[in-house]
């Protein structure tokens, strides 16, 4: 059973990798366990569009 755990990983620890993903780059198996999860939880791939759509917005911001 924890081995499962592992194999599948929690809406709360994608979110969290969606959001560190913005701050530094992710390890292969945290690349790899988002995009696993992301192609099996529509909820969390809105999420993940919702930050890069974010994330774009941010950089095209000119600086004041």
């Amino acid at each position: 059973m924890e081995k499962e755990n592992q194999l599948k990983p929690t809406c709360r620890e994608v979110h969290r990798l969606v959001s560190e993903g913005m701050d530094r780059k992710l390890s292969m198996v945290e690349r790899g366990r988002m995009r696993v999860h992301l192609v099996m939880c529509t909820a969390c791939t809105r999420f993940n569009h919702q930050m890069d759509v974010l994330r774009k917005a941010v950089r095209s911001t000119p600086p004041d």
